[in-house]
């Protein structure tokens, strides 16, 4: 009997993973990038690399209403169904946004896990400093919790408005969407 359950899992868990390897990554990219296109966002000029479990972008340039605003140098999707995540490295933001943001973002990375379906955990380091975050999706609600750099407290104090001051002295931003 043991067997048999025993069996059943191995048999279960290599469908299940078969199922994500053999996925058209590139095609629901494609997908994607055209539900982008409805709110005038265009992914161009990326290099795309179906990996089995994950799918590789590298080199893209964002465009918002025909306006450049970011070159990302890596894009990592990793789809596990139990687990998914984002990692965007090396983004670098248009000068169109220099004076509300440092330009350079070192790494941007957005996890799901079935484990807690209805909340997305974010977390940001770059020239801003850190940020922790969580996108609650039923109640449609953002919470970031900001650890600036010296240069963002400098150099960006109107930007630093928008975040309230928490009990523990944290910077928070709460935004329903």
């Amino acid at each position: 009997m043991v067997k048999k359950i025993g069996r059943f899992f191995i048999y279960v868990t290599f469908f299940i993973l078969a199922i994500v390897y053999f996925s058209p990554k590139v095609g629901l990219y494609y997908f994607a990038e055209k539900g982008l296109k409805t709110f005038d966002v265009v992914i161009s000029s990326e290099t795309l690399n179906d990996r089995g479990f994950s799918l590789d972008i590298d080199n893209a340039v964002v465009l918002v209403k025909s306006i450049e605003s970011a070159k990302i140098d890596k894009v990592v999707f990793n789809f596990l169904i139990f687990y998914n995540s984002i990692t965007l490295d090396g983004i670098k933001l248009s000068s169109t946004v220099k004076s509300f943001l440092p330009l350079n973002i070192k790494n941007i990375t957005v996890r799901y896990s079935i484990l807690n379906p209805l909340n997305a955990v974010v977390y940001a380091q770059g020239d801003f400093g850190k940020l922790d975050g969580s996108v609650d999706i039923l109640d449609r609600k953002v919470h970031l919790v900001l650890s600036p750099s010296k240069k963002m407290e400098k150099n960006y104090k109107n930007s630093l408005k928008n975040f309230k001051v928490s009990k523990n002295g944290e910077l928070t931003y709460d935004k329903i969407f």
